[in-house]
């Protein structure tokens, strides 16, 4: 367990249709981060509606682009990036979630579910390519590969990086599975690498924190009016 997912004390899922409003109303954003700061809430759970059978084919919002507005509205919260196999590859998922986590100062992990039913991706019914425990893995491993304490950036050398210590991952998944060479093209960052969480259906004991829909979500907000009513 790294030490940025040892103060993942209290997560609290987002809504998409939530966050699809907010993108689209002035001052939105805004609005969901003050739910949120009204909340015990320490870390921000983006996109797990896709995990959620009844609410995998509602609005949606990309959860990076809504972790990089709110990171800024909140900048004392943690946020999981939600992202299944059956969408996205693991390379780039690395490269994605390590990028932003070097943005907002290392507060971004990722939570990995088994499947996206809203995904419509024809390859989803080959369960051997989209193994879950397979692709939080190849993430992990490609978080390493890149060491943040072998950047030496001396310009009397001209050295920037020790590249003897950037190290590709060749993972090889076999038949039905992923072949990831790497490294990443973004270092890790000071302090090891992001926190890696599961979806209650993705078997991966040494994740840092496990999730499911039994995680709270955001209440609604009160003090926004309901509709008018007559006597």
């Amino acid at each position: 367990m790294t030490d940025t997912s040892t103060r993942v004390a209290s997560p609290i899922r987002v809504p998409d249709p939530d966050l699809a409003t907010a993108v689209h109303e002035p001052g939105g954003i805004a609005g969901i981060a003050d739910r949120i700061r009204r909340t015990d809430a320490d870390t921000v759970v983006l996109g797990a509606d896709r995990f959620v059978q009844e609410h995998a084919d509602g609005p949606r919002v990309d959860p990076t682009s809504a972790a990089l507005a709110l990171g800024r509205a909140l900048p004392a919260h943690r946020f999981l990036i939600a992202v299944a196999p059956t969408r996205d590859h693991p390379y780039n998922v690395a490269r994605r979630v390590l990028s932003l986590d070097h943005v907002l100062g290392g507060r971004v992990g990722l939570l990995v579910g088994a499947h996206d039913p809203g995904a419509h991706d024809p390859a989803a019914d080959d369960e051997r390519s989209h193994d879950p425990a397979e692709f939080a893995r190849v993430v992990r491993g490609l978080w390493a590969t890149w060491p943040f304490d072998s950047i030496v950036g001396d310009r009397s050398t001209g050295v920037f990086a020790d590249t003897d210590r950037v190290r590709p991952l060749d993972h090889d998944g076999g038949p039905g599975g992923y072949r990831v060479r790497g490294p990443l093209t973004t270092p890790s960052r000071p302090g090891g690498s992001p926190v890696l969480a599961v979806w209650d259906d993705v078997d991966l004991p040494d994740a840092d924190l496990r999730l499911s829909a039994a995680t709270p979500v955001l209440p609604a907000d009160a003090a926004q009016p309901g509709p008018a009513t007559t006597a």
